[in-house]
């Protein structure tokens, strides 16, 4: 994957990333794996909400899923943050190479 910002990779982790309540989801992620029902609690919305919001991050490689016995849980994906990171790091470069850098 490329870290340019024309490539759908990197369009889908910055908009993922553009919505509050998905970062938010990340942070829990990150200190733990966890079901669409129990992010519900701490994030104060539904389930369904919580689902939506991790089909996001899943299509943007943000969160991966996994079966654990009857649950589906949800977990940070660092490394699908590549692209992002690597179009930042050719913007911070002079952005001459924003547009042909390999985020690997």
């Amino acid at each position: 994957m490329t870290g340019r910002p024309g490539t759908e990779a990197t369009q889908l982790i910055f908009a993922a990333l553009s919505d509050e309540t998905r970062r938010q989801v990340l942070a829990l992620l990150g200190d733990k794996a966890a079901s669409a029902s129990r992010l519900s609690a701490p994030l104060g919305i539904s389930r369904q909400a919580v689902a939506k919001h991790l089909r996001i991050l899943v299509e943007a490689g943000l969160s991966r899923r996994r079966r654990e016995g009857r649950e589906i849980v949800f977990e940070l994906v660092v490394d699908g943050l590549g692209p992002a990171i690597g179009y930042i790091k050719a913007l911070g470069a002079g952005g001459a190479d924003a547009n042909s850098s390999d985020s690997r």
